[in-house]
């Protein structure tokens, strides 16, 4: 079984500030496990609006129709193109490519439970493409057919041309028109997921993540998933991810999903040099139609996991083994931003190591009476996030603590100012409380200082 750690919003980190340092050690004390944390503050997404106005209307996917000349195709082919609701300036996206776009009902969905994971920073932000089949999902989505697959899909065979115009056509144009990073993906589901599978196996370079939800592996006898799972398992020099899915309620797909999964895993064991990141999940109580619904969202989270920084787990350790020194706490700083960078680097995001383990560890620091390491870290959270109310707000407390007044007094006075910002342009509840939460801390630091509170 696979374990992983559990995240929560960076917004929601906030009870392990130093000001709150008698909570902090009475949970470390308790045995309560801490949060986890993914690169969130490093996304830096605003959040979409709470909902209409009364008497308003409130549109809740936005979907670009664009017509694309293809070569591929001989003919005009429509995709529709998706971005996240709220988009910061300089943001860039990896593309997720999702075929089966005619289906409205899916579609939308998974939109919506993109949108789901951003908002709740599981994921980075990332544009999707939706592939209408143009005339014969049948053939447009499957490799050529032998044997008694040919007799139930004599049309099948257009896999190739559909990834030639994704590759070659659709992929260029988007690359041209938004600011997107060089990471793909791609989520099929049914024949989507078979087509997925096959284009993985022979193209390898076109995706670096793929999601197959209940792929019709029994096509061509069974004999297509054997060379598929060979050919996967035998890529030794790039690095990918794969998440495959079955439900329990569609034998036809569960079964040759097993014994794919297992040749796979096997195959994978057997290969020391393998760099392929695997993961089958089943769904006992899911018929065909219900699997996307929990695939997606599942195998995004799977795909994007190596970049969750698993604070809750090292604070845990530090408390349990009473470690106080501060070669042992900066060890675990280091090796924590070390894992991080390696493995967004792999995975293609472009961001610093997230706020919040920093202040984490800074706190801890403060409790077991290394302030000055603790003012170092919340000093590199400032380098790093110089917008981050939070951020100046940690330092603020870390300098007063050392003695430093002048220079807390400062941080705190600029964290207030950028709470203030911050609240005005908020769209989400959830912003506008972690933003008042980080004033009203340092509001009360300046209280007890004596010093006065600007815009009081």
């Amino acid at each position: 079984m696979r374990v992983t750690e559990r995240s929560v919003p960076m917004h929601m980190s906030r009870a392990w500030h130093p000001g709150h340092l008698v909570r902090v050690a009475s949970r470390l004390s308790g045995g309560i496990v801490l949060v986890a944390c993914v690169a969130a503050q490093a996304w830096a997404q605003p959040h979409p609006a709470q909902g209409p106005m009364p008497g308003g209307r409130e549109e809740l996917l936005s979907i670009t129709h664009v017509p694309i000349a293809s070569k591929a195709f001989h003919t005009v082919h429509d995709v529709s193109v998706w971005l996240p609701s709220q988009r910061a300036p300089g943001v860039r996206y990896p593309v997720l490519v999702f075929p089966d776009a005619e289906e409205l009902g899916q579609f939308r969905s998974a939109l919506a439970n993109v949108q789901f994971l951003i908002d709740r920073q599981l994921i980075p932000p990332m544009m999707v493409v939706g592939i209408p089949y143009l005339k014969n999902r049948r053939h447009e989505l499957t490799p050529a057919a032998t044997g008694s697959t040919a007799q139930v899909y004599p049309m099948a065979g257009g896999a190739d041309v559909t990834l030639q115009f994704i590759s070659d056509e659709v992929l260029p144009w988007v690359d041209a028109h938004y600011p997107t990073l060089p990471v793909r993906i791609l989520a099929g589901h049914s024949l989507g997921g078979l087509f997925a599978l096959y284009v993985m196996a022979t193209h390898p370079d076109v995706f670096r993540i793929v999601i197959a939800m209940s792929p019709v592996l029994r096509w061509n006898d069974g004999t297509l998933s054997t060379q598929v799972a060979a050919s996967i398992a035998g890529d030794t020099s790039r690095e990918r991810t794969l998440f495959v899915t079955s439900g329990g309620r569609e034998p036809s797909i569960d079964e040759p999903t097993t014994v794919f999964a297992t040749r796979l895993q096997a195959l994978l064991d057997s290969a020391p040099n393998a760099r392929l990141r695997f993961e089958r999940r089943r769904y006992p109580l899911d018929i065909h139609e219900m699997t996307p619904l929990d695939g997606l969202v599942d195998g995004l989270r799977m795909a994007y996991d190596p970049i969750v920084v698993p604070i809750d787990s090292v604070v845990t350790a530090l408390s349990d083994h009473h470690v106080e020194d501060t070669a042992t706490i900066s060890e675990s700083v280091r090796t924590l931003e070390s894992r991080y960078t390696a493995n967004a680097a792999s995975l293609g995001v472009p961001a610093p190591f997230p706020e919040t383990p920093l202040d984490i560890l800074g706190s801890y620091s403060f409790q077991v009476k290394h302030p000055d390491l603790a003012v170092r870290l919340f000093r590199e959270n400032c380098d790093r996030y110089p917008h981050s109310s939070n951020a100046h707000e940690s330092l603020g407390e870390g300098l007063v603590a050392v003695g430093d007044t002048v220079a807390g007094v400062a941080q705190l006075r600029q964290s207030i100012a950028i709470a203030k910002v911050a609240m005005g342009a908020a769209k989400s509840i959830l912003v506008m409380a972690h933003e008042r939460d980080v004033r009203d801390a340092a509001v009360a630091q300046l209280h007890a200082l004596h010093q006065d509170v600007p815009g009081a």
